[in-house]
């Protein structure tokens, strides 16, 4: 447990925020999660150039078509989700939460109103930029980084500021009652997986926190592969595991770059963005690449798709049964409940056989930096 009068632990931490543009280089565990048997044969990759080729410009309105050919919704059987600023909040509610954390600094821990405002800023920059440290817990490293930006007068509280932080965080991040009730009312009708970029161990807290596995037929984060959004292969790997084609896929996400350019390089049958608030006017009338709808809200899809009918779902016909294993998963924190019917772990093919919780890492890897490209923890 950390401790303000360890020397290394603070002298640590300016090296690593040095190095926090460094990537991890690491053997990881080819995983995905499951709730039922899935066919694990892989499936090919495209290329994006063919099908972004083919698109054409659209009007940009929420809702429009591009003029390129799609899979009709009919055929649609499964719908794939991004986790972060898609189903769940999270730049909304660490901003949120920051700020909240800086009232309760100076109304319990009676710090200037400036001070606690500079502290929490300070915190927010360093999480977002160094969110692991593969050679710490994620709750070390975290209070690690809420003892740098306290100081010497107010490292002693470290500890105990990062457990208010943590419960506020995810009090924050809880899915809406009406994104619950939509994956619930899809979930009747269709197959559902999660595709999310972003630290392992960070991601799967959020997703034990937030008890997520309920919802979803089969969870993939990329801190667990070799590869990420928008490599058609992490699209490629979760279709070949539902058991369904690409083209009988539907992506959504907030990210162009990573959600919609992945999913028109995997060939999915129909990519829809949902652009954030702060998505300048120019790149929401000019999306590069074109999705093939754009949404204010998660909860038009009910609009696009059409309602699903009672009892009716769709089902993959992957013939080959996993190998399950019977370890628990999650974060090697030790921190999210999960549930209940959580899906067993599923090994797939790999060279690798290290276990989820367990990660080999580089001498020279001090911080899992989060990718540029998706928000995982901003």
């Amino acid at each position: 447990m950390f401790s303000p009068n360890r020397k290394y632990s603070l002298c640590f931490l300016p090296r690593a925020i040095d190095l926090l543009f460094l990537s991890q280089k690491h053997t990881p565990t080819l995983q995905l999660h499951y709730s039922s048997t899935k066919n694990l044969s892989s499936g090919s990759c495209h290329s994006c150039s063919n099908r972004m080729a083919s698109s054409l410009s659209k009007s940009g309105q929420s809702g429009s078509l591009s003029d390129r050919e799609r899979t009709p919704s009919s055929r649609i059987s499964t719908i794939l989700f991004d986790l972060d600023n898609t189903i769940i909040p999270t730049k909304k509610a660490d901003d949120i939460t920051i700020k909240k954390v800086s009232q309760k600094l100076t109304r319990e821990y009676e710090i200037p109103v400036q001070v606690a405002n500079d502290v929490s800023e300070a915190y927010l920059r360093r999480f977002r930029r160094c969110v692991e440290n593969p050679r710490m817990s994620i709750d070390d490293w975290r209070i690690l980084l809420w003892a740098k930006a306290l100081g010497e007068e107010y490292e002693e509280f470290a500890e105990e500021i990062y457990g208010k932080w943590k419960k506020l965080r995810y009090r924050n991040m809880i899915m809406s009652e009406e994104t619950v009730s939509l994956l619930r009312t899809l979930r009747k009708q269709y197959q559902l997986g999660l595709v999310t970029n972003g630290p392992s161990n960070s991601q799967w807290e959020k997703i034990k926190e937030l008890e997520l596995e309920q919802y979803f037929d089969c969870i993939a984060v990329s801190g667990d592969f070799t590869y990420e959004k928008p490599d058609p292969k992490i699209f490629q790997t979760i279709c070949a595991s539902l058991g369904v084609q690409p083209f009988e896929c539907l992506i959504v996400g907030d990210k162009l770059d990573t959600d919609i350019a992945g999913g028109c390089a995997a060939d999915l049958g129909i990519t829809v963005w949902i652009p954030l608030d702060d998505v300048e006017a120019e790149v929401l009338s000019h999306p590069n690449p074109q999705p093939d709808f754009i949404i204010k809200d998660i909860s038009e899809l009910l609009r696009l798709l059409g309602r699903p009918k009672k009892n009716e779902r769709a089902r993959g016909k992957g013939p080959v049964k996993p190998k399950v294993r019977t370890s628990s998963s999650g974060s090697n924190s030790g921190s999210g409940t999960g549930t209940n019917t959580s899906p067993p772990q599923v090994q797939l093919p790999s060279t690798s056989s290290t276990s989820q919780s367990t990660t080999t890492v580089s001498a020279s890897s001090t911080c899992t930096k989060l990718p540029a490209t998706e928000q995982g923890d901003s």
